[in-house]
């Protein structure tokens, strides 16, 4: 299995640095197909919904790498390193994403997007430890 987490946490860490290798123009249309595709579900103004779209995508994509990475780690940490050195990880590579997109045409790097992308780490994590705790008390009984 945890080959399984290693290829998991490889393949969201590429996703991540594809999309940001996206020129701002291209980057943008796709945000602006989905936030339409919303908007037809939940009348927002469009700005707000593409807006929200965006940051969403920034939280969930990290909240994965974390989750992935997490689960990763359990094979070779123990306690609470695990969950730590995994939020560690995704936040780091948001640091290094957000510097990368500072040198991609139309994109700019933001301090804000590695605040939403850590929170979504954190989300992760938390995840895999509460996932965790449930599978402990289901041991015990």
């Amino acid at each position: 299995m945890k080959y399984v987490w290693a290829t998991l946490s490889v393949l969201t860490a590429v996703l991540i640095f594809f999309s940001s290798s996206l020129e701002g123009d291209v980057s943008g249309e796709a945000s602006m197909a989905l936030a339409l595709v919303i908007q037809e579900l939940f009348p927002f103004a469009y700005d707000v919904l593409n807006f929200m779209v965006r940051k969403f995508a920034h939280f969930l994509v990290f909240a994965a790498l974390a989750f992935f990475t997490a689960n990763f780690f359990k094979y070779f940490l123990h306690g609470r390193r695990i969950y730590l050195y995994a939020w560690i990880f995704a936040t780091v590579y948001a640091v290094f994403d957000e510097i990368h997109q500072y040198f991609v045409p139309g994109r700019v790097c933001s301090v804000w997007d590695v605040l939403i992308d850590s929170t979504g780490a954190a989300v992760g994590v938390l995840i895999v430890y509460l996932w965790q705790k449930k599978r402990e008390c289901k041991t015990r009984e």
